[in-house]
């Protein structure tokens, strides 16, 4: 028994003398082996749908043998572990790709979400809508004297401004979508740091042990893969088979411990919003700036795409707002003011030059002018208010100043409101009209305007003027007799052809569409970048199943060879009993 005990040890020590027991411990370790062998197999084969397992195999290494003097005996083989088919430079190239398919295939969804919020080509796009109000203006400058005609026009406003306020609401729900993402993004790193952490401590513990722990590496290297999904992350593992990782210039694993990762809101990140994300490490407080993985691409959506369109969107709805507004405010419709009208855009401070109060549109040096009439309709005084804007404090207008100027009007009365408007009111039986803004202090104000708001999200029609549709601006002719006059209504038509965007160079309808062909650029040219990476990702993902992959067909064909090994080596046994009979019967 204690000659079977030595040659059982792993160092291949036992039994030395070539005798009949040797035999039986050669046949004993064969047996060992080849079962061994079958259950690896078989354990392999059981694990062949398990995702990320790694094949296993037996290493054998030779026993000592028994040197004569006429040579040595071969004693055998024993099983000196069982190892993990892994390739590490398959898993290392494969994870760089991962990760940047993981930010490819997180801009295709948004960029697919992107194209259907335009519905271009479409009977309600942006483009269609855009069209027909222009279509309307058109209309309007033909038969200014037409109330209908002046109602169809504003319903079409109302119509085109529904369509801005619409892609503004889709665009910054996507940008929520995109930062909540953000957020469940580091949520499930710190989870998979964590995992990871976790199989670091329990995988040392098991092999200073001396045990393997071949299923808890393909445990820990498939949490790695997911890792690498999500961020751009590297890896190193040490002697002791610690696997530390690397995001960011950090170290988010070290071991067993996790430098755990946190999503802070950052108003600087966008100053029409205060909800958006930036991660940090929560020890450090460093900010992380992503270069691959579904949070790089989360963030290039959220920040680089979404918001340049939305930037888009909101310079054109200015652009029509600003435009539409300053020929608005510079003309008088069919009928004047009767009653008091209050700025839509309020300023920041009373004493506050303009052009540091708030207001959505900027002021320029220059005037504008109130006209009051009486009841007859007769012009009976023009209030000429100047505008300072670019001069030397304290000489610039501000809405106090503004106030003062109209005031000095017997006709016309002001008052400055707490949420800093301004009102303005005529006397008893005077009513008035605004004229000749060279200062764009009307629009800037939201005076006599087409539009309230200032971008996508806010752009408006006048109420007073969808009541009062008569109050849409259609000429500039002081004398109210003259109600055909169309000339300003013909310079909104003309809007539509106006170079106004773009420095200058684009119209409405080109700066559109140029916002357009860039969305499909950038969502085809992320197409394609998306073919690469998934062929990438799956060529080096096949390379490594080539490696680690389990093949049925290789491991049966494995199984019967142990067979047959495991009863050659109890026939070894059997021969070497029958003759120790022998000997045992010659004895006797």
């Amino acid at each position: 028994m204690s000659a079977q005990g030595r040659a059982a040890a792993p160092n291949g020590k036992g039994t030395r003398v070539g005798t009949l027991f040797s035999a039986l411990d050669i046949g004993r370790g064969g047996l060992q082996v080849a079962q061994v062998q079958l259950d690896t197999a078989g354990h392999n084969i059981a694990s062949v749908n398990k995702e990320g397992f790694s094949r296993q195999r037996v290493e054998l290494l030779t026993r000592d043998p028994n040197v004569k003097t006429y040579g040595a005996i071969g004693r055998g083989v024993y099983v000196s572990g069982i190892a993990r088919l892994r390739d590490r430079f398959l898993d290392v190239a494969y994870r760089q790709e991962n990760s940047s398919l993981g930010n490819a295939q997180q801009q295709a969804i948004y960029f697919q979400r992107l194209e259907d919020i335009f519905d271009e080509p479409g009977d309600t796009g942006l483009s269609t809508r855009l069209n027909q109000f222009f279509d309307s203006l058109q209309d309007f400058a033909g038969n200014v004297d037409d109330v209908p005609t002046r109602v169809a026009t504003l319903e079409e406003a109302q119509a085109l401004a529904g369509v801005f306020n619409d892609v503004d609401r889709r665009l910054r729900i996507l940008r929520t979508n995109a930062n909540d993402q953000i957020k469940d993004a580091v949520k499930e790193i710190n989870s998979l740091a964590d995992r990871i952490a976790e199989l670091n401590d329990t995988i040392l513990g098991l092999e200073l042990s001396g045990n393997t722990a071949n299923d808890l590496r393909d445990d820990r290297d498939l949490l790695l893969d997911e890792l690498s999904g999500l961020a751009n992350i590297s890896f190193n593992e040490r002697d002791n088979g610690v696997v530390d990782v690397l995001f960011g210039g950090e170290q988010l694993v070290t071991g067993n411990r996790v430098n755990e990762l946190e999503t802070v809101a950052n108003p600087a990140l966008d100053p029409n919003r205060n909800d958006l994300v930036e991660v940090r490490y929560v020890a450090s407080g460093s900010v992380i700036t992503p270069r691959d993985g579904e949070l790089a691409g989360l963030f290039q959506i959220r920040d680089v795409e979404l918001a340049g369109v939305e930037n888009r969107a909101d310079d054109l709805a200015r652009e029509l707002i600003r435009n539409m507004n300053s020929l608005q405010a510079s003309g008088r419709g069919l009928a004047p003011y009767s009653g008091a009208i209050t700025t839509s855009n309020p300023v920041s401070g009373n004493t506050t030059p303009f052009n540091s109060a708030g207001l959505p549109f900027p002021v320029n040096n220059g005037s504008f002018d109130i006209q009051v009439y009486d009841n007859a309709g007769n012009l009976v005084e023009t209030v000429s208010v100047g505008i300072l804007a670019s001069v030397a404090p304290p000489l610039q207008t501000t809405l106090s100043v503004l106030q003062f100027q109209i005031d000095l009007s017997p006709n016309l009365n002001t008052t400055l409101n707490p949420d800093g408007t301004l009102t303005i009111s005529p006397i008893a039986g005077r009513t008035f009209t605004f004229a000749n803004d060279t200062s764009g202090a009307l629009t800037a104000l939201g005076l006599n305007t087409f539009f309230n708001g200032s971008e996508a999200g806010s752009i408006r029609v006048n109420q007073t003027l969808v009541d009062q549709p008569e109050l849409v601006s259609s000429g500039s002719d002081p004398d109210l007799t003259v109600t055909g006059d169309n000339s300003i209504a013909l310079q909104m038509a003309q809007l539509r052809d106006a170079n106004i965007l773009d420095g200058g160079t684009q119209n409405f309808n080109q700066f559109y569409e140029t916002t357009l062909v860039e969305v499909g650029i950038n969502s085809r040219a992320n197409e394609q970048l998306l073919a690469v990476q998934e062929n990438a990702a799956q060529d080096f993902d096949f390379r490594r199943q080539e490696v680690s992959g389990v093949s049925i067909d290789e491991e049966i064909t494995q199984l019967i060879q142990f067979q047959r090994a495991f009863e050659a080596s109890a026939r070894v046994i059997t021969v070497a009993d029958n003759l120790l009979g022998t000997l045992i019967d010659l004895v006797r």
